[in-house]
């Protein structure tokens, strides 16, 4: 709770009298209270007998890595602790600061059960897993670049999928090298690609294991409209920052082969 200056050389007799309001009249309320104008003893009193209505923010944000988090974690809570990508949903939550941090994540792992429960009849649900949903939409949160950007990648995805193709998405050998620990610095290489590791889709066929990054709601809800398109591929043109798409392979290599001549 936070005291005006005014009251600070009063300290002990206001703490007296908080003990004596407690005791005879109403319980005082612990928690983090804020006062916007100048307030005198009985208003505080008065404030500080409610339950508070004062709350912090934490902010995960979408297509996060899992150290990102933690240092976010470190920073407000001056403690360690890992959280798995598939177990929350990026957005922002409310909490008081007297909140235990177990119960704080708890709650956050809840809020994503009770999301899910609003798409318990979609289709793609049927299909594919939670944990395989999300792990889809991780992949198009870190290629996509918005909105639309995103309905094309998921496309692509869904329809590599179906044709038991290999997905030989970037974002996922940048994972299979850092784990998610570390920002990765430098351009892939052919090297990267030939990663003999489980979430290298350049390596593996299917999805990998589990999502790459936190994933926000809007790329969950992307993915479950199941967006359709003809397009199989797709390569980052950095000239007008965008992707182009492509149905065959021969016209991707044809697209690729003009970019790099232009």
């Amino acid at each position: 709770q936070i005291i005006p200056n005014e009251f600070i050389i009063n300290k002990k007799i206001f703490l007296l009298y908080l003990k004596f309001y407690d005791k005879f009249f109403d319980t005082i309320k612990y928690g983090e209270y804020e006062i916007k104008e100048k307030i005198n003893l009985f208003k505080i009193t008065n404030l500080i007998s409610k339950p508070s209505e004062f709350y912090r923010e934490l902010t995960i944000i979408e297509g996060w890595h899992s150290y990102q988090l933690e240092e976010l974690i470190k920073d407000k809570f001056r403690i360690s602790k890992k959280i798995h990508y598939s177990n929350i949903l990026a957005d922002t939550y409310k909490y008081q600061y007297h909140d235990d941090i177990n119960d704080i994540f708890a709650s956050i792992m809840l809020e994503k059960k009770h999301f899910f429960l609003k798409f318990k009849d979609n289709n793609l649900l049927k299909k594919y897993s939670i944990k395989e949903i999300m792990t889809i939409a991780s992949l198009v949160e870190k290629e996509g670049k918005d909105l639309q950007d995103k309905r094309l990648i998921s496309s692509v995805i869904l329809n590599r999928l179906n044709n038991k193709m290999k997905l030989e998405i970037d974002a996922s050998t940048i994972f299979s090298i850092t784990k998610g620990e570390y920002k990765f610095n430098k351009k892939l290489t052919l090297d990267d690609l030939k990663n003999k590791d489980e979430y290298n889709t350049y390596f593996k066929k299917g999805l990998p294991p589990g999502p790459i990054c936190f994933v926000g709601k809007e790329t969950i809800k992307i993915v479950l409209e199941d967006p359709k398109s003809d397009y199989f591929f797709y390569f980052f043109n950095k000239d007008i920052n965008k992707h182009m798409f492509s149905i065959s392979f021969k016209e991707h290599v044809k697209k690729i082969k003009k970019y790099r001549n232009e």
